[in-house]
């Protein structure tokens, strides 16, 4: 089952919130027929997208967009994020879902190849403050892994120096495990705080074996940090939801203008369009578009 938790260690000094998203990403590779390779980069940026909702996201009217084009052969990854009380609900799509590549010498799936590193990460903020025009958040990709960029961000743009962990176990039958996790030093922390996480990690498996091996949230936040954990709050989840509606493409024909609805009306009769995130179909009559051009 999904679950996202907080916790605190070292007395305080180091925050780590832990994810486990396997069903919303399997759920998103149904929803998108993803290859493997896509369900990878679609996994790792779906978790991000989603915890960034808990983390940053403050009122219910918030909003989060996050696009990433780094020039690989996915073209543009894009999520919207949202937050309902304790639920971050994102929604997210790819140009090109159906890329498949062959795996690294290593044998793990080639994230950094199918998103490309010539390009950029943007994250825009909408909240009360910002709620005209928003805060942009622009850096240049540093590996197209997703984790690298996203940590990239948060040190450059937030200067928040952040470990953050990002992971997708896929087989033939699907998602085996999803999730991440992210861990933050608190202003009190030490250098022994700094070296007791950084010889965790080293020995620490992968955010995708560790939830493969069932290991509970709690038992990852302890072996990332090296450290004990005091459970901050565990009421946490992360959904994929999309919001779209008929009105909401009733006023995207209408933005077209006149002489493109015309052209719509007079070549093809009808008009049917499809939201790039859930995939809903939505049909639309000679009638309706003539209504809608008046």
């Amino acid at each position: 089952m999904d679950e996202v938790k907080k916790f605190l260690s070292s007395n305080g000094r180091v925050s780590v919130i832990c994810a486990n998203t396997t069903e919303m990403v399997e759920y998103i590779r149904n929803l998108h027929d993803l290859t493997p390779t896509t369900t990878a980069v679609m996994g790792r940026f779906a978790t991000i997208s989603g915890i960034m909702g808990l983390t940053d996201i403050k009122e219910d009217d918030d909003k989060l967009t996050i696009q990433i084009r780094g020039g690989g052969p996915i073209g543009s990854i894009v999520s919207i994020i949202r937050k309902s009380e304790n639920i971050s609900q994102i929604k997210a799509y790819m140009d090109n879902p159906h890329i498949e590549l062959p795996l690294k010498e290593d044998g793990k799936i080639d994230v950094g190849g199918a998103v490309g590193n010539i390009g950029f990460l943007n994250i825009i903020k909408k909240n009360e403050l910002v709620k005209d025009e928003g805060y942009t958040g622009l850096v240049p990709l540093a590996s197209g892994e997703i984790a690298e960029d996203f940590a990239e961000y948060f040190a450059k743009s937030e200067q928040k120096p952040t470990v953050l962990a990002l992971g997708v176990l896929v087989n033939k039958d699907g998602v085996k495990s999803s999730g991440g996790y992210m861990i933050n030093l608190m202003p009190d922390s030490t250098e022994e705080d700094i070296s007791k996480i950084e010889e965790a990690l080293k020995v620490a498996p992968s955010i995708s074996q560790m939830l493969d091996d069932n290991m509970s949230l709690e038992e990852i936040a302890k072996t990332v940090t090296g450290d004990d954990v005091r459970l901050l709050e565990d009421n946490l989840k992360i959904e994929f939801v999309c919001d779209c509606n008929r009105e909401t493409f009733e006023r995207g024909l209408i933005s077209l203008g006149k002489d493109d609805l015309n052209k719509i009306i007079e070549e093809d009769g009808e008009a049917n369009v499809i939201c790039h995130f859930c995939n809903k179909k939505y049909h639309f009559t000679k009638e309706e578009l003539e209504n809608l051009l008046k």
